[in-house]
Formats: structure tokens, C-alpha cells, sequence
């Protein structure tokens, strides 16, 4: 996925993984920033990522304005939340999109590393790495009885978010999906759509995160949600056995049909492609097509979202339709 640097185990079922640490700079206010405290938090920040080129030549720095084309696209890319967008503020991002630094969301810092399939513990590995050289020079608030102070209470403490985004298409179908909201609150953990808070879980794709940031470690939290994500992509791997074994003629019919739809049409809706990808990755993973990347298929989504496309909706429609007849090309059906 966007050529990130960090690269777990995909199977069609884990696609990605984020981790997220939450900081605020000692002797500014939490709330409402003036643009001029924002710049010097900035540039403090900057100053710090410099004295490591090895870091620094990877990264830009850029205004994001609230509302705008870029906020949006950026938003499709994962590179930041729809609060910045609303807000906005400075970005510190890498080209790729694997490491993004939010200035000026809610807290003063949100540094998030992203990478490819189930990989929180070296993407945990690099923002603690990047986290350090900023703290090295600029201060944060903390306190020895909290741990990292940040301007939501949810957050207290490592101030860590780490979630994976799994594709469980049957799972959602069946309605399983509903029960695993309740579940995955019984272990402190949150589930919800592809970009976060409010938003619905096109395609079957859901992110699952941790609520609890206090009282427990990093390496504890990461911990947990790498057993609670193997488990929830065990439910959905039996979900499709028993799906193939009650009727293998209706989910071939459905994979095959997606297949189709993909290598073909000249005009594809946004939210049909996203479901006819979903088909298509069950059918890569149960082994009843062959000849493309999971990975290239799902950035290929990524990158044809509504506000990454210019033009009219008629328009839209007809590039995203022509990049996915490219990728999917040698896609093959399997019996």
C-alpha cells in the first residue's frame, strides 16, 4: 500500500496497520492555539526531525488549509483526521504517507506511522523513535503520576492509538459484525469505519483500535490488539469456509461476477468499486482467482477515492474504472 516502508503479513484480511502517539508541548494551551504559537510549536518540532538528516531529507513540511481540496485528499490518503482537515494547520509528512505529523489537531502533536498488513510492533517501533528525537529538544507535558498529559482524558497517559484496518466482508454480511462492536468494547477495544470515528465500514473494511491508553504500557497495548485483530481475522476465515460450504455455487457466482465488473466496465461509482474489490479479495485469498496483488488492488482504491480524482463525477467515474481494468488485468478466474 503506497509504497510503505513498513511491511507486515497481508492476506487480504489485515491491510493495514497505524500506530498513533498523542504529545503537547510544556507552556502552550491546549485549546485554541493562535497561528503564531502554532508556527513556533512547528518549527520547534521541525528543528528537532532536522538534527537527524537520515529522518529529515524524508519529510516535508506544509500548510494543510481547513476545508480545502488538499485536506480531503489527504484524509483519503489516511495521512491525517477529518478534525485537522476541518481545522487545519502545519503537516510534517513523508512522501509515501507512512510517516504523518499532525500540528495543531487536538493536540499539539499527533505523529502517526502507518504500514502495510498486521505490523503495530515495528510500526510502534518507529514513531517511539521518532517521538524520542522530538522530545529530545522539545519538552512535552507530563506528569510522573499520568504520564503524557493530552487535551482529552481518553488519551491520558502513553497517548498511543494503535489500530489495524481488517477486511471482514462475510463477517459484516452475516450481521457477526454488529456482535463484534460489543465484543471488542468487553476488551477495550473500539471498531469502527475505514476513516475513523463516524464513519461507515465500506467494503467491509473496519479499523480496530484501543480505548485504553493509561495504566497499561506500549508494548502491552500493541500486545492486546494483535491478539483481539488474529482472532477477529479467525472469525472471518470461518465465516467464508462455512460461506463456501453452504453454497460454493453463490459466492463463486459473487467473486466471479466482481471479477468481471472490475476488468471491464468503462464507468465505476466509487462505492461499486469498493464493493466489487471486497468480492475480488475474497476471491484472491479462498484461492479462486489468481494474478494480482492484494496489495496493489486495495491502493489502487485508496487512490481513486472522489476528492484524488479531478474532474466531474461522470469523469471520475471513468478514470477510476480505467485504472482498475489496468490492474486487474491478469486477473484470472480459478475453476
Amino acid at each position: 500500500m503506497r509504497n510503505y516502508a513498513i511491511h507486515g503479513g497481508f492476506t487480504g484480511l489485515a491491510a493495514s496497520t497505524r500506530v498513533r502517539l498523542a504529545r503537547n508541548v510544556k507552556g502552550y494551551p491546549y485549546r485554541n492555539l493562535t497561528p503564531g504559537q502554532l508556527s513556533e510549536i512547528a518549527n520547534k518540532v521541525w528543528d528537532a526531525l532536522s538534527a537527524a538528516p537520515a529522518v529529515a531529507n524524508g519529510l516535508h513540511m506544509t500548510d494543510v488549509r481547513a476545508g480545502s481540496q488538499e485536506a480531503m485528499q489527504l484524509i483519503e490518503k489516511h495521512m491525517i483526521s477529518p478534525e485537522f482537515a476541518k481545522k487545519g494547520g502545519k503537516l510534517i509528512a513523508s512522501d509515501s504517507g507512512d510517516i504523518a505529523i499532525m500540528l495543531g489537531e487536538e493536540d499539539h502533536i499527533r505523529l502517526q506511522v502507518m504500514g502495510t498488513g498486521l505490523c503495530p510492533k515495528e510500526c510502534m517501533e518507529t514513531a517511539k523513535r521518532i517521538a524520542d528525537l522530538i522530545e529530545n529538544r522539545v519538552p512535552f507535558d507530563y506528569s510522573d503520576q499520568l504520564g503524557y498529559l493530552t487535551a482529552c482524558p481518553s488519551n491520558l497517559g502513553t497517548g498511543l492509538r494503535v489500530s489495524v484496518m481488517l477486511h471482514l466482508p462475510v463477517l459484516t454480511q452475516s450481521g457477526a459484525a454488529e456482535r463484534l462492536v460489543g465484543w471488542a468494547a468487553r476488551q477495550g477495544f473500539t471498531v469502527r469505519g475505514a476513516y475513523g470515528e463516524g464513519t461507515r465500514a465500506a467494503g467491509g473494511f473496519y479499523q480496530i483500535s484501543n480505548q485504553i491508553t493509561l495504566g497499561l504500557s506500549e508494548d502491552a497495548i500493541v500486545d492486546k490488539l494483535i491478539t483481539a485483530a488474529t482472532e477477529v481475522i479467525d472469525q472471518e476465515k470461518k465465516a467464508r469456509e462455512q460461506l463456501r460450504s453452504q453454497n460454493e455455487d453463490a459466492l463463486f457466482d459473487r467473486i466471479a461476477r466482481a471479477a468481471g465488473v472490475l476488468r471491464h466496465a468503462r464507468l465505476l461509482p466509487s462505492q461499486e468499486a469498493v464493493t466489487c474489490i471486497s468480492d475480488v479479495l475474497i476471491g484472491l485469498q479462498m484461492g479462486y482467482l489468481t494474478g494480482v496483488s492484494p496489495e496493489e488492488l486495495i491502493e489502487t482504491e485508496q487512490m481513486t477515492q472522489p476528492a484524488l480524482i479531478a474532474g466531474a463525477p461522470h469523469e471520475r467515474d471513468r478514470v477510476r474504472a480505467q485504472k482498475l481494468r489496468e490492474v486487474t488485468e491478469n486477473l484470472r478466474i480459478q475453476g
